[in-house]
């Protein structure tokens, strides 16, 4: 459909769910594909799934918040595959990754150092780490992973919400600085979407069942904004309608 062929995307947390549909999606759609993700094994399956289709894929094992590895993973893509095209910053999470959710009064510095550094620095390692290659090219794709969270807030996940608040307003400054090299940096905001088998129902304004959110509804809308070159410094939210407001007929 958009045609990514001789592109190479590198996406974070592709190990599975959301960066697993979104790795997989461009892989189909003929890019090289660096799958980043702290779990061995799970990058190790993404990259096989896609050398399957006849495309290039690295894995880049490591956890977002080590700089040093990023910047490392981001040169060999580059000796492989000749540079990032196009970065999506998946990875991300609240402090249930490490079973540390807890009202905001009680929260652990080291558990607010987590959440801020792997959604918010782990993102900016990865940006800074590809601008010198998309700059030096004058032209390049950077889509942001944002919540819903950012814009209505979320209980328990007062650090969660604000670091991905702090995506959104880094996104658009981002945009700023960059646009006159031709790159494009936008961001995304899901919803309740289905992971690891579970599934949300019942979530949205739409259908007279309504139904959970997708990978593939993140993945669509993030191929979109990677295939255009004028749209920049935009949030898109994909939530079915759930933050629409209280509103009901």
């Amino acid at each position: 459909m958009y045609g990514f062929k001789g592109k190479t995307v590198m996406i974070t947390g592709a190990g599975k769910n959301i960066g697993k549909e979104i790795a997989l999606s461009f892989a189909n759609e003929g890019a090289n594909i660096v799958v980043c993700d702290y779990n061995e094994e799970n990058a190790k399956n993404t990259v096989a799934e896609i050398q399957a289709k006849g495309v290039g894929a690295m894995a880049a094992v490591c956890d977002v918040r080590d700089r040093e590895k990023i910047f490392s993973y981001v040169k060999e893509a580059e000796k492989l595959f000749g540079g990032i095209d196009i970065l999506v910053n998946n990875a991300g999470g609240s402090a249930a990754l490490i079973g540390k959710l807890t009202r905001f009064q009680d929260a652990e510095p080291e558990t607010l150092d987590f959440v801020i550094d792997t959604n918010l620095k782990g993102t900016m390692h990865c940006i800074q780490a590809v601008l010198p290659y998309m700059k030096k090219k004058e032209c390049g794709k950077i889509i942001n992973m944002s919540s819903i969270a950012a814009l209505v807030g979320l209980y328990d996940r007062v650090d969660y919400a604000a670091s991905k608040a702090a995506v959104i307003g880094m996104t658009k400054a981002l945009a700023m600085e960059v646009g006159e090299y031709n790159i494009c940096v936008n961001c995304v905001s899901p919803g309740a979407i289905e992971r690891d088998g579970y599934k949300f129902e019942h979530m949205t304004f739409l259908g007279k069942n309504g139904r959970g959110g997708k990978p593939k509804d993140i993945s669509d809308t993030v191929l979109f904004l990677a295939s255009q070159d004028y749209i920049t410094g935009q949030n898109f939210v994909v939530d079915g309608g759930r933050t629409l407001g209280p509103g009901w007929r």
